[in-house]
């Protein structure tokens, strides 16, 4: 592999599997990177069979180490069906699978675009077994995106009105990053849509790179040093278990 193939392929795990490096070129590395570590902190609780539902281009698939992975999405979203990775389509809440057929799932900055959460749930619920884990990971504080297809911003207790009717317990709940990171995230991101929004790709790397990482790292740095306000956050990241 030439060297500009190997970075080509680096510069692609940047995007949702950023380095430490990955602050110079990922505009948006703060969220990413936090979701990153909690989506590979979770996954020891993940074996056999597993479902990603909205599975998109299956960014965290190398995170987990399970018999098969397998991606479920809609046909039609806010992402180019070009990049997605599905393995089965379905229509309305209706997932094409047998009850009980899957061991975990994991669902990863969908449900914001779901627009009957309790269905979709229940119907989640049907195809996992008894006391198999589900992940999911949600914006709290982040822009519109994928219009009109964002519908919903939940809090860090939000989706548990759905969760437990239709037969989840929660075990964990996380909020991630910190206030002052989140602050920080937002600010770039507001900075290079209004001041950077250069088209040619080597100018927004260079951008991110003098302008936007410097910043992130302040934000970064003044996260661990100064007192947290868990109120709020960028994600949730919950760990939820079907009943036995």
């Amino acid at each position: 592999m030439s060297l500009m193939s190997q970075f080509k392929s680096w510069m692609e795990r940047q995007r949702f599997l950023p380095s430490r490096a990955g602050i110079f070129v990922n505009r948006d590395f703060i969220i990413r990177r936090g979701l990153m570590r909690e989506v590979g902190r979770m996954t020891r609780h993940f074996s056999g069979r597993i479902l990603d539902f909205g599975c998109g281009e299956k960014p965290y698939e190398s995170l987990f180490n399970v018999q098969s992975y397998i991606g479920v999405d809609i046909e039609v979203s806010g992402h180019s069906s070009e990049k997605k990775m599905a393995d089965f389509y379905f229509r309305d809440t209706t997932l094409p699978f047998a009850d009980a057929e899957f061991d975990g799932a994991l669902s990863t900055e969908v449900f914001q675009s779901v627009p009957d959460p309790a269905a979709m749930l229940r119907e989640l619920a049907r195809v996992l077994k008894p006391g198999a884990p589900l992940m999911l990971t949600y914006p709290f504080a982040w822009e519109e995106v994928e219009m009109p297809y964002d519908v919903a911003r939940y809090t860090s207790v939000g989706l548990n009105r759905f969760l437990e009717p239709a037969g989840f317990v929660v075990e964990q709940t996380v909020k991630m990053p910190t206030y002052i990171e989140t602050i920080t995230q937002l600010f770039t991101l507001w900075l290079s849509r209004t001041f950077l929004p250069w088209r040619k790709r080597s100018w927004r790397l260079l951008s991110t790179a003098l302008v936007i990482a410097p910043i992130n790292l302040t934000g970064i740095l003044l996260g661990r040093l100064l007192p947290n306000d868990p109120r709020y956050y960028h994600n949730c990241v919950i760990l939820a278990r079907k009943r036995a």
